[in-house]
This record gives C-alpha cells, structure tokens and sequence, in this order.
C-alpha cells in the first residue's frame, strides 16, 4: 500500500511534468502526502522488527523495545492522518481545476478546508492529550492527560467524515458529465475520478477498529489491524487522485485503443491538421487551412455546458479556402 502509490505518483508526475509541461499545487501536495506515506510504512516496519504485531507481555520482556514501539506507532498515526488528508486534498485541487459552476467550487474548498482542520487536529490530538507526551510512551513518567475517551471519539468523528468527504468526491465529477454530450464509453472518465470511493469504504472498516485507541493493556497487538487499514485508506486515495491524470500516458502507450478518443477536461484540444480534397471529376478542389467557426458538439462542449459566462467557452479555430477550376 505504500509501493503501488509511490509508482502511480511518479507516472503522474512523469504526465504532468515531462508530457504536459506543468506543474501544480496538486502535484505538490501528492507528492508530500506519498512521502507521509512512504515514512508510515517505514517507521510500521521498524516498529514490527522490535515487537509491533505481537503481544504487549512478549513485548515487555525487553521494556525498551515495549517504549520504542509505543512512541513509533504514535509517530505513524500522525504520519497516515496527513497522508490521508493531503492525498484526498490534492484530489480536490485537481477538481477545482475543471469546475466551474459556483456550488462546486464552494463544495471544494468547504471539503479543502473541513477536511484538513479535523485531521490536522487529530493528527496533534496525538501528541497533545497529555501534558508531558512523553507519557504516552512510557507510563512510568507522570502527567496529567485527558480521558481516553476523549481522544477516541474525536477519531471516530474523523475517521466518520474523513469517510465522507471521500464518497462526495467521488460523486463530484459524475455531476460534472452527467448531461454533456458523451459518448458511454467516455463514462469511464467519471469512473476513473471516483475511485476515491474505495478510499471512503476503507475510511469505514478503519473507523471501526478506532475503538482500539483506548486499550492500553495490550496496545501492540490491537493496533495492528487500525494501522493496516489506516494504509489501505491512504494508498487508494493517493492512488485515485494519481490514476485520474495518466490519460495521456496510457494514449501513448496503447495508441489504437479508444482512450485517444476520451474527452480531455483539462487540455486544450490542438489545431486541426491541413488536409486537401478533390473530387473525382478534378473539377473542384477544395482546401482546408485555418478558419474561425464554433464548435458545438466536439470535446469542447464539455466546459461550455459547464459555464455560465460565454466568455469562459473554448472556441476551436479553421480556416477554409475553396478554389473552383472551372475546365472548358
């Protein structure tokens, strides 16, 4: 769950960045939460080769490593909450990009902002609940912390609308393409940009091993499914936002397949190629170059029934030139 993402990254960021010349805030962010990612997996994986995974009382017997392994899981819990959030986040980025109807773009940025307050929080509820954090991870050092319970239900209401907001944009593009002129095997784009809704099925196992939070008494072993499915979520909802832009890479690498016929919601489409025609009597030649028409049933429809404001519709330019050679 942490290799798979990493490799849909770097094909996303090979399309961006190589094939299409631009880099945005999506890119960026997805390439910080892959990088939370990577760091959860690797401190799960030092913290399984000193006792994560097995009971607390085979733990103890060394208790450094029981210490070692408490402060590690600490450490990536905070790591998988923000490869979470940052991975759905540069999802919805990429959505502002294409909306352009009002309502959608203030459900964006109310997913944006919602989504990163609570599990920012949650992500420093971690650290804070005690005032000495040292206590979470050795319990032989006083302080004063919060009930346990406070803690554990504040991450089931994160976990519960991390869930959500995964589902709503998942369906957020099928509102997008629902009434545009489409042809249905272009509905696999709508598809391709709601597999975040894996995310949000993960999002709910996850959310019922929470509870495992509050118990202490065997910490090492209850944690490990709620970690397990902490990356389950993360990876899909990295891997999401990465598939929905390897278009272009999969036309180049099936070039007779239909995915060149897809609509592209984010790239402009090129000038047409000049062509030639004559008729079969040689009494007519026909020339086209370059023109000023509007298109009204190609892929630029897509945007213009979007747009409220003509003035934000994409216009496709021809030139025609017709020459008669009239014979005697």
């Amino acid at each position: 769950m942490a290799i798979v993402p990493l490799v849909f990254v770097l094909m996303r960021l090979y399309v961006r960045v190589y094939m299409k010349r631009i880099f945005g805030w999506d890119d960026l962010i997805i390439i910080v939460a892959t990088a939370c990612l990577v760091a959860y997996a690797a401190v799960c994986h030092v913290a399984s080769t000193i006792g994560l995974g097995r009971h607390v009382t085979v733990v103890a017997e060394n208790p450094n490593n029981l210490i070692d392994v408490a402060m590690l899981c600490d450490i990536g819990e905070a790591l998988a909450i923000m490869a979470c959030t940052l991975g759905k986040t540069s999802f919805a980025v990429t959505l502002l990009r294409i909306v352009v109807r009002r309502w959608m773009i203030i459900v964006l940025w109310f997913v944006i902002v919602t989504m990163n307050l609570v599990n920012v929080l949650a992500a420093l509820f971690i650290f804070v609940q005690c005032k000495d954090p040292r206590h979470l991870w050795n319990s032989a050092i006083p302080s004063k912390c919060w009930p346990p319970d406070v803690f554990t239900n504040f991450c089931l209401f994160v976990g519960a609308y991390s869930g959500a907001q995964d589902f709503v944009l998942a369906l957020l593009p099928w509102t997008i393409v629902w009434n545009l002129q489409m042809k249905k095997k272009e509905i696999g784009i709508a598809f391709a940009m709601s597999l975040g809704v894996f995310a949000g099925a993960a999002s709910i196992v996850k959310t019922t091993f929470l509870v495992a939070l509050s118990k202490k008494a065997d910490f090492t072993w209850e944690l490990v499914p709620l970690l397990y499915w902490a990356a389950v979520e993360d990876g899909l909802a990295i891997t999401a936002a990465a598939l929905s832009t390897l278009k272009p890479l999969l036309a180049r690498v099936f070039p007779g397949s239909t995915i060149n016929n897809n609509y592209n919601m984010i790239s402009y489409p090129s000038a047409p190629k000049r062509k030639v025609f004559d008729n079969s009597q040689g009494e007519t030649r026909t020339e086209i170059g370059h023109g000023s028409v509007h298109e009204t049933e190609s892929q630029t429809k897509i945007l213009e029934s979007q747009s409220p404001n003509r003035d934000e519709t994409i216009n496709m330019t021809t030139e025609v030139l017709v020459t008669y050679n009239r014979t005697s």
